[in-house]
């Protein structure tokens, strides 16, 4: 128990005690007294509750009364509020301040000065946090001024119950100096920060850009201002790329997640997906383990805002105005805290035990008395100041005034609840799938007890189902490329800029709310849903002085400037010396700012007209709504001074201007899109007459290869020469190996004519037609079934001409073709003859054929290692020395391997893989790597 020293021996003493706001005044009167009377003061909202109460053996007269909040301000006297007079670095440095209180707060003091002469004890009822050990001085001040004699006590509380307010009474102490001499050095570095950049700014860019607000300068609505505009210039200035990924789907629909993730080099993937081609895989490994998804901290100011903002959709700084509220009713505790564990002197079953007849959780709440309790976690910040934030008398939805403080309230007491209740528990299964050399994996989740869950609607956590396999399982599987691209950063959210400003030392829990507020009101950023963007004057100001050098924008100057207040209310420092220093720094930036007004001017110029259209484009709905707004306004302004005839004619007059307006705007965009498809239609015109074959005048179709070079392909001639006629095949890895064996074709004076029908396949029984050979620069007879049916007759080099007659061959009644033969041909004593190409049909013909295939085959195989070397970087097996197979699909004992033949060989050795010039290398049922290339690159 205090016994206070008042000397008096006998008698009742009269002790006046002082809260911050008038709700809580009569909170403490309710609690203390249930019979108490009510006195009128000088101010109507100011009310005085008297009662007799006794502290110990000594009787008293409590007298209880409010102020509302700071009853104190700091300003510069008059002679330096005309802003064009005095330089901005005297207005920093050397002007005087006074600290007095303004003309709205005299009835306050009047009603303290009264008071403090009737009483003998003076019990400071303030919020216990440096603003509030502020404002106790400021009103201990007055009270002594009135009534030195009186003694003063500070009362410590954290919630409006008859147990906090009797816990303080029982242990008052004396206020603390160094707290409330920390706020006045915050005031004093932010006034004359504030007071003298606010005036640089303005007066050098208000007037020059015609702009209508002031441009102020806070040392905490800046930085702030800096995160929005940082996000903002990280999304203009995001591009995004494409990536590539492989993936897995079993028979059962199940996708497998690709273990290397994206790729973003598709041919990478390509080859990757080439080397895992198989139509099954096997469950290398499967792992079953129990996780828990912990339940959440005790709930800090900060983490409160935080989530209102993100999951309730209500601003940080509405949400502490509701909190607020609440508080003041007493139904939660001190909204105002950095705390995040609950002291172990707290006795946390019996708040649980308020809420057990709640009609909503009163069930969760007897569980938890029953039997799954469970102590809180504990943070690592305690303010050794305010508990965490948690409900302190039940409500009922009901008893709220709004539907937004019945949502602030249900937060707080469902996270009180979940805090005081277990982790949620759950069984992960995870299954490793191995496709060849490649590894997949999938995720399953099945929630076993949902403990803090079923009251905590903040918290998800999805379950999904995986296929019951086992170890060694064999997997049917579908494998598929896909590919996405990269997406820009979100946009800011306010929940985002809140944990930015709190691990950046931007404020405090008690202020970050209302710096966002701030650059909202100052029109520096608009908030859009529950995302913050920069306005056009925010983005001109930070890049002004970031492309100037200046870091006024970072969050460093405010960190350092917080530090050195802390050390101030922890005593280590005293108030003259930090303010000192922290003028002297932002003097020497004032100094510099000055000395660049026309560099300020004109980047800051720059920027307001670069980003003219700003708003528009990111479809800032608050600013047109703004705008508008003023438009109305003014424009309702004007009716009340005009007569209705002059109204009802300037509305007719604004109608007509904007149906112009807007008929210009549709005018222009028609124009435009008539240029865009005129200037395209040219650029395709020049590209049609530049890309046309010199042989039959057919446009050309540009192909893009794996390297990147282009090729120029006629689709009727089935020529190719790359773009920059470097080379003359249609792939550059071919070309070094055909120098040696094959002349050029563009070269080669082959003639054809009247060849358009020739004969039937002998084996598909379609019509076969004169090709080019992409491995080898001649020309051969194609089956028009391919790829079905691969039957192909080339012809020999020394073939000169060939040409249809209308004779018909007598063995097959096939027609036959009048050949012209060049110089070096085997047939020296003939020049032409007439021959019947069909196959078996032609003795001379098919002799020759025979002897040039087997040369073909060998240049095929050579050129196949050299195709596949580009392509899988020379994969060669281990067992069987052979390219374009692995060891683990190569089977030498039963001679069943890629690169071997089967028992068939002899019959298959002379067909040719038309994609890759390959012979007998293809395993049944597979599919040619260079095929799947040659359709990805077209």
């Amino acid at each position: 128990m205090n016994n206070f020293k008042t000397g008096v021996k006998f008698g009742k003493i009269k002790v006046l005690n002082v809260a911050e706001k008038p709700s809580v005044a009569r909170s403490i009167a309710n609690v203390l007294a249930r019979d108490h009377t009510v006195e009128e003061t000088q101010s109507p909202y100011n009310k005085l509750f008297k009662f007799n109460y006794k502290f110990g053996d000594q009787e008293a007269e409590m007298w209880i009364t409010s102020v509302t909040g700071h009853l104190k301000s700091l300003r510069y006297p008059k002679k330096y509020q005309k802003w064009d007079q005095w330089d901005p670095l005297i207005i920093l440095k050397d002007a005087e301040i006074e600290n007095i209180i303004p003309n709205d707060k005299r009835f306050l003091e009047g009603n303290l000065q009264v008071f403090a002469k009737e009483c003998s004890q003076l019990i400071l009822w303030l919020d216990c946090d440096r603003e509030g050990e502020n404002i106790a001085f400021e009103v201990l001040e007055v009270c002594k001024d009135s009534n030195p004699q009186i003694q003063v006590h500070r009362a410590h509380f954290s919630a409006v119950t008859y147990v906090d307010i009797k816990k303080a009474l029982d242990n008052l102490k004396q206020p603390d100096a160094n707290l409330s001499n920390s706020v006045l050095a915050r005031q004093e570095i932010d006034l004359r920060i504030g007071a003298s950049f606010t005036r640089f700014q303005t007066l050098l860019l208000q007037q020059q850009f015609n702009l209508s607000s002031i441009i102020s300068y806070g040392p905490c609505q800046i930085p702030t201002l800096g995160f929005v505009v940082q996000r903002q210039k990280e999304i203009d200035s995001f591009v995004k790329e494409k990536f590539w990924f492989i993936q897995c789907e079993d028979q059962t629909g199940c996708v497998f997640n690709w273990s290397r993730g994206n790729i973003f080099d598709e041919m990478i993937v390509l080859i990757l997906f080439e080397r895992c081609f198989t139509e099954q895989a096997k469950i290398i490994d499967v792992q079953q383990k129990e996780v828990q998804k912990w339940k959440p901290y005790p709930l800090s100011t900060i983490e409160f805002e935080k989530l209102a903002s993100k999951k309730l959709k209500i601003s940080a700084h509405k949400a502490m105005e509701l909190a607020e509220k609440l508080y003041n009713r007493g139904f939660i505790s001190y909204p105002r805290t950095e705390t995040n564990k609950f002291p172990p002197t707290i006795n946390l079953q019996n708040i649980i035990r308020d809420q057990i007849n709640h009609p909503v959780w009163g069930e969760f709440a007897q569980s938890l008395i029953n039997h799954n309790f469970d102590q809180p976690r504990a943070g690592n910040k305690d303010d050794k100041a305010h508990p965490p934030i948690h409900p302190v008398k039940m409500m009922r939805q009901s008893d709220a005034q709004t539907e937004q403080e019945w949502e602030i309230y249900q937060l707080i007491t469902r996270h009180f609840l979940a805090c005081c209740s277990k982790n949620a528990k759950g069984s992960e299964t995870t299954l490793n799938l191995q496709v060849q050399e490649e590894s997949f994996y999938k995720q399953g989740l099945v929630i076993i007890e949902k403990n803090y869950l079923e009251i905590y609607p903040y918290d998800e956590w999805s379950q999904s189902q995986v296929p019951n396999y086992n170890k060694g399982d064999m997997v049917q599987i579908k494998l598929k490329i896909q590919n996405g691209k990269t997406s820009p950063p979100k946009p800011l959210t306010e929940s985002e800029l809140i944990g930015m400003m709190d691990k950046n030392g931007i404020g405090t829990d008690a202020t970050i709310h209302e710096h966002i507020n701030t650059i909202q009101e100052r029109e520096y950023a608009i908030k859009k849903g529950q995302t913050i963007k920069p306005t056009k004057l925010g983005l001109a100001l930070v890049e002004s002085y970031e492309i100037l050098g200046f870091t006024l924008h970072q969050p460093h100057l405010r960190a350092v400037m917080e530090q050195r207040m802390n050390e101030v209310a922890q005593g280590t420092k005293q108030k003259k010396e930090i303010v000192e220093a922290t003028i002297t720094e932002m003097s020497v930036i004032l100094k510099e700012l000055q000395g660049k007004r026309n560099q300020i001017l004109s980047t800051f110029g720059q920027y307001i007209e670069a980003l003219k259209d700003y708003d528009e484009n990111n479809d800032d709905d608050n600013t047109q709504n703004r705008d508008l707004n003023q438009q109305q306004n003014s424009q309702q302004k004007k009716k009340h001074k005009l007569p209705k005839k002059q109204q009802q004619q300037q509305q007719q007059q604004q109608q007509q201007q904007q149906q112009q307006q807007q008929q210009q705007q549709q005018q222009q965009q028609q124009q435009q899109q008539q240029q865009q498809q005129q200037q395209y239609q040219q650029q395709q015109q020049q590209q049609n007459y530049s890309q046309q074959c010199n042989k039959c005048g057919t446009q050309l179709v540009e192909i893009k290869q794996i390297n990147g070079q282009i090729l120029e392909i006629c689709l009727k001639c089935c020529l190719g020469q790359e773009k920059s006629q470097n080379f003359n095949s249609i792939n550059n890895f071919e070309s070094k190996s055909q120098n040696n064996t094959t002349s050029n074709f563009q070269s080669k004076s082959f003639k054809t004519s009247n060849i358009e029908e020739t004969f039937q396949c002998n084996q598909c029984k379609n019509q076969m037609k004169i090709r080019q050979s992409k491995l080898k620069n001649s020309y051969f007879f194609g089956c028009l079934g391919y790829p079905q049916c691969n039957q192909a007759i080339f012809l020999p080099d020394y073939i000169k001409s060939i040409q249809r007659i209308d004779k018909k061959c007598k063995k097959c009644n096939s027609n036959l073709f009048q050949t012209e033969y060049s110089e070096n041909s085997t047939l020296q004593q003939q020049k032409s003859q007439s021959l019947c190409l069909y196959p078996e049909c032609s003795e001379g013909l098919k002799t020759e054929w025979k002897n040039q295939n087997r040369e073909s085959q060998q240049t095929n195989i050579y050129n196949s290692k050299s195709k596949q070397g580009f392509l899988m970087r020379q994969i060669q097996c281990k067992k069987c020395n052979q390219f374009g197979h692995y060891e683990d699909v190569c089977n030498i004992s039963t001679k069943t391997m890629i690169s071997q033949v089967d028992s068939n060989q002899e019959e298959k050795k002379d067909k040719l893989c038309p994609s890759c010039g390959v012979i007998g290398r293809h395993p049944k049922g597979s599919v040619c790597p260079m095929k799947k290339v040659k359709k990805k690159n077209q």
